[in-house]
């Protein structure tokens, strides 16, 4: 019987050294290319994160980055409370906000896009021109309009700024939210008096679901106070910040080590993920360098 029990008890702690092995092995494996991790990307900006992990797969085979599509909020929350530690945000953080890291991880926040805000109408709309000003006092509930501004969540970074920007915790009015992009398409070519809030992203890289849709939909000019005119979302705009509302997308890093973090955001921000975000419609950080070769 004694011998039964010691040798139970001798499995048992062969098969837990074995699963502390592994574990401690796959924590040992996660380098800049290789291992597996789990990436939170705001929804507004999904589509080229996508872009870049993919071929970031094609040169890093042992690479798995797991993207996960989250509201701006949701990510935040995440990170603060350290329950993820990789994320990607159309957002620049402030000092006070960066304050949270204090005593913890120092966060790595690498810029690697611009992109920009759009109002989005139907095709035959009338209407073509938007001042961003009018929409925050819509908002504060300064100023009536028969527009109704849909956005992807309620909880989005396109949201939150909006909030911020008209003072207010809450948007009842004139405001109606969906669950996808491709109920905001479906929602716009229904409604005329609706305004799509979006990401360029999502339409200068539609999938499948909203190519069709977005056919019949135009992107809005925004006044720029300053210049006292009215521009068309572009790379061109974006690059000399004449389009109005542009953003800045950044990777935050909080992993506290050369993991696949830091692979993926120094892929990013190189010559090679630059290149797919001047690919992608959105504007790069840095320009890719161009080589010209002359033939005598």
């Amino acid at each position: 019987m004694k011998q039964i029990v010691w040798s139970v008890l001798g499995v048992v702690l062969l098969v837990s050294c074995k699963k502390n092995e592994t574990v401690v092995n796959k924590e040992a494996k996660e380098t800049y290319d290789k291992g597996t991790t789990e990436m939170y990307v705001e929804s507004s900006i999904y589509p080229i994160i996508d872009d870049i992990n993919q071929v970031f797969k094609g040169y890093y085979a042992d690479a798995n980055v797991e993207l996960k599509m989250l509201s701006q909020n949701e990510i935040l929350n995440a990170v603060y409370k350290d329950s993820n530690r990789l994320a990607v945000l159309p957002k620049d953080f402030s000092a006070k906000e960066l304050s949270v890291f204090q005593g913890k991880v120092v966060p790595k926040i690498t810029p690697i896009a611009k992109d920009a805000v759009l109002f989005v109408t139907q095709k035959t709309a009338t209407d073509t021109l938007i001042n961003y000003q009018d929409v925050v006092s819509i908002f504060k509930g300064t100023k009536k309009s028969d527009k109704v501004f849909v956005f992807h969540d309620a909880n989005s970074a396109l949201v939150t700024k909006l909030k911020t920007d008209a003072g207010v915790k809450d948007i009842s009015n004139n405001v109606f939210y969906v669950k996808t992009v491709e109920e905001i398409v479906s929602y716009i070519n229904k409604n005329k008096n609706a305004v799509g809030v979006v990401g360029i992203n999502w339409m200068v890289q539609p999938n499948e679901s909203i190519k069709e849709g977005i056919k019949q939909l135009r992107s809005m000019y925004v006044y720029n106070d300053s210049l006292k005119k009215y521009f068309a979302p572009s790379q061109s705009s974006i690059a000399d910040n004449t389009y109005p509302l542009v953003r800045t997308i950044n990777i935050i890093d909080v992993q506290g080590k050369t993991g696949l973090g830091t692979g993926f955001a120094s892929f990013a921000a190189s010559d090679k993920g630059q290149r797919i975000v001047l690919k992608s419609g959105l504007m790069p950080i840095t320009l890719p360098k161009r080589e010209i070769n002359i033939v005598e």
